[in-house]
């Protein structure tokens, strides 16, 4: 029988400086790892509050490194559109309080298998030392400031995974608009791909960095033969997804006052719409009946017939079998 073990990793702590922060972060199975920010608004005015993905934007690059190889790796906003798309996590935290240096408590989950809690897919156990946590911290922007930190795991005892997923990175700047191809990693079952762009769907005219998407293993078209970058970001909806934006308007009056005046405090949203994003799923069914095998592929890649030349991302989500 498994045991789940939930435990404080990395205490409670102040970020002195922007920089690199390393954590050793265990050797049993681990399924999800809790990173807890903990900023002090700095919003004299209202209007200025950083929502939870902008306080998640204070990590400029979370890594997950196992025996030395990167399992995770992209920055914090990606991480919360791929929690989004992928998990469908919609994001909790503590204290949204929107009055100038209230401490909240926004937590980024940082899930390593195909879910939360599940003991076929996570990371199987490693010797001390050879799991480590890269966080790339940025302690003060637009609407925070005294950023303190914790860690928090969540590790099945007695359990020996199958697989785990691996998410990472891929850069690349169109160098034109029209037909760009971006190559990938080859070897492993994908279950998916984030795609960020830095110009989204927005206008009178729009022209999204990618356009319209194609997907192609060894010169063959598979999965999305096509599809637009705008119709892309909303087939999320099909597994039921809710909208990201989580409202909590109010407003003020104050009755007393010679004249009646009324104050309207800015919509606490905890994720604003992920506008930048799109997410092309082949694992709609959770049973890889759909994902993509590169094992024996000698090329895998996306190609974008861009409407704007910019910066674009590409997070795959791999399956890794483990071995042994």
């Amino acid at each position: 029988m498994a045991n789940l073990l939930h435990r404080v990793m990395v205490q409670d702590q102040l970020i002195a400086a922007d920089g690199v922060s390393i954590f050793d972060i265990g050797s049993n199975p681990l399924s999800v790892i809790l990173i807890a920010l903990r900023p002090l608004n700095d919003n004299a005015a209202l209007t200025g509050m950083a929502r939870y993905r902008d306080v998640c934007g204070a990590i400029n690059r979370v890594t997950v490194l196992h025996r030395g190889a990167s399992v995770f790796s992209m920055s914090g906003l990606d991480a919360v559109a791929l929690n989004y798309f992928r998990h469908g996590i919609v994001p909790m935290e503590a204290n949204p309080d929107d009055a100038d240096n209230e401490r909240r408590c926004v937590v980024l989950p940082i899930l390593l298998g195909r879910f939360a809690y599940d003991p076929r897919s996570c990371l199987p156990a490693t010797a001390r030392g050879e799991l480590m946590l890269e966080l790339d911290l940025d302690i003060a922007d637009t609407g925070y400031d005294g950023l303190r930190l914790s860690i928090e795991t969540i590790e099945l005892m007695g359990v020996s995974p199958s697989e785990f997923e691996r998410k990472v990175t891929t850069s690349q700047t169109f160098a034109a608009t029209g037909d760009n191809d971006i190559f990938l990693p080859t070897g492993n079952i994908v279950r998916g791909m984030l795609l960020f762009g830095t110009t989204t769907f927005t206008g009178a005219t729009p022209a999204p960095s990618w356009g319209r998407i194609n997907t192609y293993l060894d010169g063959r078209q598979v999965g999305y033969a096509s599809t637009d970058f705008e119709v892309a970001m909303t087939i999320c909806q099909l597994l039921g997804r809710m909208p990201p934006g989580i409202d909590d308007h109010t407003h003020r009056v104050d009755a007393t006052a010679a004249v009646t005046t009324e104050e309207t405090s800015r919509s606490i949203e905890v994720a604003a719409n992920h506008g930048q994003y799109c997410y092309l799923d082949y694992d709609p069914t959770r049973n890889d009946m759909f994902a993509i095998n590169t094992a024996d592929a000698t090329q895998w890649f996306i190609r974008a017939d861009a409407e704007t030349a910019n910066a674009v991302r590409v997070i795959t989500v791999e399956k890794i079998v483990v071995s042994g």
